[in-house]
């Protein structure tokens, strides 16, 4: 009866330790998606939803900006610390028509996850400052803007594809 009880307890012992040591190599298989990658997914979804090939890897008409880079990041000078992100790429059409813009970024901490938030949230203000004046139907996309957070991602979207976006990064960091 007691060898019963020691291989019984041996069995359950080791399918514990084989399904938490599953669950900790998924924990950090999602963790480590990079905003690259997201970014990647996401001009290959524009670029199905708008019937435009992707040349080379990229969605054409589109700027892809590092955020790591502060001289890529003048345009956002005062807006975001790039100190505070470990890996972010904004997408961006070349031209000022369109609204879209999409950013998607990696925080080096909580703290630095709130100001890239923060940061976001201005974006927004001059996004409904300039839109609403000047391109009235360009507005309607910068009114279903988005800001979501995961763990230490953020991601802002305006978009009419915001949906689809959101759904995607969701999917990427879970």
């Amino acid at each position: 009866m007691k060898k019963i009880k020691l291989i019984m307890m041996a069995v359950l012992v080791t399918v514990l330790a084989v399904g938490c040591s599953k669950g900790a190599e998924n924990n950090t298989s999602t963790s480590e998606v990079s905003p690259e990658v997201i970014i990647t997914k996401i001009q290959e979804l524009l670029s199905t939803s708008y019937d435009i090939p992707l040349q080379d890897g990229a969605l054409p008409g589109y700027n892809v900006i590092d955020m790591t880079d502060p001289e890529q990041m003048l345009m956002y000078e005062g807006t975001f610390n790039t100190e505070d992100i470990e890996s972010g790429y904004i997408l961006q059409p070349m031209m000022n028509v369109k609204s879209e813009l999409v950013m998607v970024a990696k925080a080096k901490d909580a703290t630095a996850l709130e100001n890239i938030k923060a940061g976001y949230e201005k974006v927004l203000s001059d996004q409904d400052a300039m839109w609403s004046q000047y391109l009235p139907d360009q507005y309607e996309f910068v009114k279903g803007n988005v800001i979501k957070t995961q763990g230490n991602y953020a991601l802002y979207v305006t978009s009419e594809k915001a949906e689809e976006i959101v759904k995607l990064f969701e999917e990427q960091v879970k």
